[in-house]
């Protein structure tokens, strides 16, 4: 399966490691990486944030899935302060690395939400699959699927067709 990656230009530094990790994690090989800044539309100047929401589904109208799109800006979905990431199951997802302070929290959340678009949800046991509300829990969870989310994948992507 090819996965396309949009990212903005202070995000090219993060590409080849966040598509070596979706490359082993899911199999996933990269089909091309563009550059493409955030919308002002999806802007939220009282916030100073980005709609997360509003960029998935600005993209998600115009790219090949399933698609990740890497922003260095902040974001955020209605009802919380802010969002490392947000996924469309079947579609692709919106990874903000603004609050991940290393490239191993951006590798684990990229997978993270892959996993959602890949149709995992979050999950309970020692797995990257876990809910993170903060950095510290992020930087707690494991970076790998346990095997229960390992054998609902391969029953997902059995399942799953994209563009």
């Amino acid at each position: 399966m090819r996965l396309s990656i949009f990212h903005d230009a202070r995000s090219r530094g993060v590409l080849s490691a966040v598509s070596a990790a979706l490359e082993k994690t899911y199999g996933l090989e990269t089909r091309e990486t563009l550059e493409k800044a955030p919308l002002d539309k999806a802007l939220n100047t009282r916030r100073g944030q980005f709609n997360a929401s509003i960029l998935l589904s600005t993209l998600a109208k115009e790219a090949h899935r399933p698609f990740l799109w890497i922003l260095s800006s902040d974001i955020y979905v209605k009802g919380m302060n802010f969002v490392f990431g947000v996924a469309l199951f079947g579609v692709g997802a919106v990874l903000s690395t603004y609050r991940l302070d290393s490239l191993d929290l951006v590798r684990k959340e990229a997978i993270h939400e892959m996993g959602h678009v890949l149709g995992l949800s979050h999950c309970e046991n020692e797995c990257v699959m876990q809910f993170s509300n903060s950095v510290a829990e992020a930087k707690m969870k494991p970076s790998k699927l346990c095997s229960k989310c390992k054998n609902k994948l391969e029953k997902m992507l059995s399942s799953l067709s994209f563009d």
